[in-house]
């Protein structure tokens, strides 16, 4: 049985790559386009790896991932975050199994949901 990744990012293009390169490796992978839909697709799905967009235009990414984490169903499941603005290291982030900077090659995204799905 193939991994299941949710990849939540509003822009249809990057949406739409993401799950092209996900889908060519192999993974089972999903999309959600805001804070709602994260946070129900994450029940729905209970997903291996979450790829959230932390600037949405409907909610935010952050929020979205309090949410997940805060259910004890979900609160297991690693959230990679992608942002075009980088990060500050605080409290908040550490929501997140890793933080990548967009542009961000596919290398990086790759290399970072197997190092979470690691055993």
């Amino acid at each position: 049985m193939s991994r299941v990744i949710l990849v939540v990012d509003d822009d249809r293009s990057t949406r739409a790559s993401a799950l092209r390169l996900l889908t060519a490796r192999g993974y089972s992978a999903f999309a959600a386009t805001s804070e709602t839909d994260a946070v129900r697709q994450a029940a729905q799905l209970t997903p291996d790896v979450i790829l959230m967009d932390l600037h949405l235009h409907q909610g935010s990414g952050l929020d979205a991932a309090r949410h997940i984490k805060a259910q004890p169903a979900l609160e297991h499941i690693p959230i990679v975050a992608l942002t075009a603005t980088p990060p500050t290291w605080d409290e908040k982030m550490q929501l997140f199994a890793a933080v990548l900077t967009k542009p961000c090659p596919t290398a990086q995204i790759l290399d970072a949901i197997e190092t979470v799905l690691r055993p």
